[in-house]
């Protein structure tokens, strides 16, 4: 079975957990015989990190802005960029199935599939629903959504809840709609949660992804200014995104910058270093379709806070639950666990042992049994017959 895969992301060109997602479905499904023809927008010097069974093509698109950019012209110059030049230089040869990733990726994949009638599959990572937050949506990416679901094959959630969103907005068919959860690779962080003391006092809070409204992270930071009004705490904003420099801003008007520290991007090490001393990791997400970062925390040891609006909620138990756009009651569950160890560390042990059953050869398994369905009902348009 050969798959061309396209998508805007892959480790170490990733700015969340579409990359994430990306590279670890595809390690898995290479181990399973599948070959992956993986096109990507990016420059000819950055090194990827490619399994056996995989081919990288590299698509120069000059230069590339981020995606979740807003505002900014370039965007849609680099998307249209990518669009073409996948076209151009596209292989059709044996591709059982296509398979695009978020918005921009099935923006460009859109069109061979029309050319060449070979089935499209489309994972939605997230919406612009979820990315506007509350917030007016951009209408040309809108467009791109409801086009893609008139466009593709067959569509994978990340969630339920994403799912329900497809058909309550965008008028999707339920039937054409799975939901495959994201998955994790528990042994990268086992380590970590083996050498965790709960009874100690140093480290932080945490608040690691991207650092943009979707995610919640001005209800993170008044949370925190809340705790700090009675109490000498630490906290961390990892991650960059369109709301860093205003929060830190923010954080210096109201006199709190001394206790928080923003780190900005942070991958590999540095992302598994802002686990390891972390006493509570919090996602106070506004909109979250999933939230891998959720897994990595639980895998790692950390104590873990959510929102009621995120996807993983609907999959693990361990974890304590707050709602949405509600920074009193962050900063009182996040004073909860800080000031009961022993309930940090069950919930968190509980949490360890709960993440093992969500690997990343499940997820590929699941995606195998979809290529199956549809290489099987396949209708290639000459002269890829």
């Amino acid at each position: 079975m050969k798959i061309a895969m396209i998508a805007w992301e892959f480790p170490p060109q990733f700015s969340g957990g579409l990359g994430v997602h990306c590279q670890s479905l595809v390690e898995e499904l290479v181990k399973q015989a599948v070959c992956i023809d993986f096109y990507l927008p990016t420059d000819r010097d950055t090194v990827f990190h490619i399994p056996e069974g995989m081919v990288m093509h590299r698509l120069d698109i000059g230069q590339q802005s981020s995606a979740y950019s807003e505002g900014d012209n370039r965007v849609w110059a680099s998307i249209h960029a990518f669009r073409d030049r996948l076209e151009e230089v596209f292989q059709p040869q044996g591709v059982d199935v296509i398979h695009a990733h978020d918005w921009m990726g099935v923006f460009a994949a859109m069109r061979l599939q029309e050319l060449y009638g070979i089935p499209l599959i489309w994972t939605v990572h997230s919406t612009e629903y979820d990315r506007a937050a509350g917030l007016p949506p951009h209408p040309g990416i809108l467009a791109i959504e409801h086009e893609a679901f008139q466009a593709a094959t067959h569509t994978i959630t990340v969630s339920a809840r994403t799912k329900e969103s497809l058909v309550q907005r965008y008028g999707a068919d339920p039937s054409t709609v799975s939901v495959i959860y994201n998955g994790i690779h528990a042994f990268s962080f086992q380590s970590l949660a083996a050498d965790r003391d709960y009874g100690t006092s140093e480290g932080y809070v945490l608040f690691l992804g991207r650092v943009t409204g979707q995610k919640g992270p001005s209800d993170f930071l008044k949370a925190a200014r809340m705790i700090l009004a009675e109490r000498e705490t630490r906290f961390m904003i990892a991650g960059d995104g369109n709301l860093l420099g205003p929060l830190r801003r923010q954080a210096h008007r109201w006199k709190i910058d001394e206790h928080i520290t923003f780190t900005g991007t942070v991958k590999g090490e540095q992302l598994q270093k802002c686990y390891k001393d972390a006493q509570v990791y919090v996602l106070p997400s506004i909109s979250e379709p999933f939230g891998i970062t959720v897994l990595e925390a639980m895998a790692s040891g950390v104590p873990t806070i959510i929102t009621t609006t995120t996807g993983a909620s609907e999959i693990v138990q361990n974890v304590c639950r707050v709602e949405p756009g509600n920074p009193k009651q962050l900063a009182k569950a996040i004073l909860t666990l800080l000031d009961d160890p022993a309930m940090q560390q069950s919930l968190a042990r509980r949490g360890v042992q709960e993440i093992q059953r969500f690997s990343w050869k499940s997820i590929a398994d699941q995606t195998i049994l979809l290529y199956s369905q549809w290489c099987a009902q396949a209708d290639r348009k000459e002269p890829y017959q």
